[in-house]
């Protein structure tokens, strides 16, 4: 009988002590989580900069904006806004052609920098049922309907309650 009770004793000891290491290794968990928490809101991180720091590179940030820079200068030297003098050097002689090849790195840069922004998209675009051709035309044709309707019915309250102001007045 002394057996039977220090077995019951040790199997009902060793859940326990289970649950009291289970409830450190928890703790611990919470207070990293809360550190880090803390250390976040001290160095101001919110959501949406630590989603950009982790899923988009910085260098395409900085891509972006010479593409813009580059986009704006050939843009200016298309209006004439920005003039080349004709005696600089290669480009001085065809600054046209200068300026169509800027905008041209420009928009290839641009659509470089921005497309691993869109690029999760792209998976989701393949998961759209699109209708039928004749649905869609059927569909397309309510709306236009739809849409001639409700301008006559405005032009006609239009006409009617002017008619009525120009009695009034």
């Amino acid at each position: 009988m002394a057996e039977e009770k220090k077995v019951t004793e040790e199997v009902t000891e060793t859940p326990v002590q289970q649950d009291s290491v289970k409830d450190e290794v928890e703790e611990k968990i919470k207070k990293q989580i809360e550190k880090k928490q803390a250390k976040n809101e001290a160095l101001g991180i919110n959501r949406i900069a630590e989603y950009l720091k982790e899923e988009h590179k910085w260098e395409n940030y900085v891509f972006v904006i010479v593409s813009l820079i580059t986009l704006l200068l050939g843009c200016l030297m298309l209006s004439g806004t920005l003039v080349v003098k004709d005696n600089f050097p290669v480009i001085g002689d065809y600054p046209k052609v200068f300026a169509w090849i800027l905008v041209a790195i420009a928009g290839a840069g641009l659509l470089y920098a921005v497309y691993p922004f869109y690029k999760p998209a792209f998976p989701e675009l393949k998961k759209i049922t699109w209708l039928k051709p004749n649905k869609f035309l059927a569909d397309t044709i309510r709306v236009f309907l739809f849409i001639i309707i409700f301008t006559l019915l405005f032009l006609l309250y239009d006409t009617f309650i002017s008619e009525i102001l120009r009695m009034i007045f």
